[in-house]
């Protein structure tokens, strides 16, 4: 890129910035509050989350709030085509040298480096401005923890704050829908539309380009075309991927059985009966990659009796609700999506998670760690009758032996059965709707 094409690209993009309007998503408070400050700030999450959208809001929160002035913004996005030239850290530095010479003023310098895992050789280059320079905040995003993590772990060690970035929850997307539940009037004025809401959410997920998305099929198109994506570019690609056949009959499994518990074994013989060989070392590898892309979430088992985490048997979970539409219809997969939807909502509100099990094959669906004392547990459900009240509930008392601290919640689309009856079992219940948009023990704000 000559000085004028880089000069012009950093001035679009911060008057993309002063235009930049949406949804505050649920750590943007606390990215901000961490500015300035010397450490560098790390948005990661999976493609199309938003990641880029939640650092062109910071930044113009941070020019509107005085803090920096827009000049002084150099913002790079390096899905952009017109830096795809800029792919080392050479060329990444003579793009800066532009911008402090011909564009940027006096005074505290923000830099946002954007999906930076396309750069070769990155970290040394910001290392260098991090060590060089004491007026500068820097920013980046990624979507891939492997490229990343090997980067930071050699280079800036010690260096920086991660931010992980989840897909739209089901109250950030009412938001975008412009429907905000404070009260228990607000719930019951919008009671149909939340439910419809939900539905829609439940089938399509929280990417957030998907929101504007009329048709079904082109709902579905752009779900199949972002696995593509992962698939081809964060996976075959970067970590070469050879049998790319294996690779995506892997996922394609695991997307459509979240929640289920297996082994690696269990996997490799799922992938035999489809006519596949494969060994098991190739089944680990390719699915720590869905993990390192984020494409899925590894959940542990926790057997209550011994007080002690397993990591042979394992349960996945999509990273958006909406990948498991996919690949099973939904209504065939109802219990299983409302699960997933669990699962994101507990891991992004507390990462020691895990689901339950005891040496018969008795599981809850998950148990949330307070401290060494304290478990919360969790099961969920798509409805709650007398014929399936016994199997539900009574695995709490079976974890209760064992797990004396802590609440028990049970979580339902509809349940059939007296609040006086649940009472007997000491267990909150709780409207999945309603759930999603309070705190697990509080009441609506």
């Amino acid at each position: 890129m000559n000085k004028v094409d880089i000069t012009t690209l950093i001035y679009d993009w911060q008057n993309l910035i002063l235009k930049r309007r949406g949804v505050a998503r649920y750590n943007e408070s606390d990215i901000l509050s961490s500015i300035p400050s010397k450490p560098i700030k790390i948005i990661t999450g999976f493609r199309r989350a938003g990641k880029s959208f939640l650092a062109q809001r910071i930044a113009k929160q941070l020019v509107e709030n005085g803090k920096y002035k827009i000049e002084n913004i150099l913002y790079l996005n390096f899905e952009d085509y017109q830096l795809s030239d800029v792919n080392s850290a050479k060329k990444l530095g003579d793009v800066y040298a532009v911008f402090l010479s011909d564009i940027a003023k006096t005074g505290p310098k923000l830099i946002f480096l954007d999906e930076i895992q396309n750069v070769s050789g990155w970290d040394k280059f910001v290392r260098t401005i991090y060590e060089k320079e004491d007026d500068i905040e820097i920013i980046l995003t990624g979507s891939n923890s492997e490229l990343l993590s090997a980067e930071l772990g050699s280079n800036l060690a010690g260096r920086f704050i991660e931010f992980f970035l989840f897909p739209f929850d089901f109250k950030e997307f009412l938001s975008y829908k412009n429907i905000f539940i404070r009260d228990e009037n607000d719930y019951l004025r919008n009671k149909a539309e939340l439910e419809k809401l939900f539905a829609e959410y439940l089938n399509y997920g929280g990417l957030p380009e998907i929101f504007e998305i009329s048709s079904e099929d082109a709902k579905f198109s752009y779900l199949k075309g972002i696995i593509t994506k992962v698939v081809l570019d964060d996976i075959v690609k970067r970590f070469n991927v050879d049998n790319v056949d294996v690779l995506e009959r892997l996922l394609n499994y695991v997307l459509s059985n979240v929640g289920g518990a297996v082994s690696y074994t269990n996997l490799k013989n799922k992938i035999k009966q489809l006519g596949l060989e494969v060994k098991v070392e190739t089944v680990i590898k390719y699915v720590s990659y869905f993990a390192k892309t984020f494409v899925v979430f590894e959940l542990n088992k926790f057997d209550w009796k011994q007080r002690k985490v397993f990591s042979s048997s394992k349960k996945y979970f999509a990273t958006d609700v909406g990948l498991t539409s996919l690949f099973r219809p939904s209504r065939e997969n109802l219990s299983m999506k409302l699960e997933n939807l669990i699962f994101l909502h507990l891991k992004k509100k507390n990462g020691n998670i895990f689901y339950g099990a005891n040496e018969r094959g008795r599981e809850v669906d998950f148990i949330l760690r307070r401290d060494d004392i304290y478990y919360d547990k969790y099961q969920v459900c798509s409805g709650l009758d007398k014929d399936n009240l016994a199997r539900e509930l009574g695995v709490f008392n079976l974890s209760d032996k064992y797990l004396k601290g802590g609440d028990n919640f049970i979580l339902t689309s509809k349940a059939d059965i007296e609040p006086e009856v649940l009472k007997k079992y000491h267990v909150n219940h709780y409207n999945i709707i309603r759930w999603l948009l309070e705190k697990p023990q509080g009441r609506l704000k």
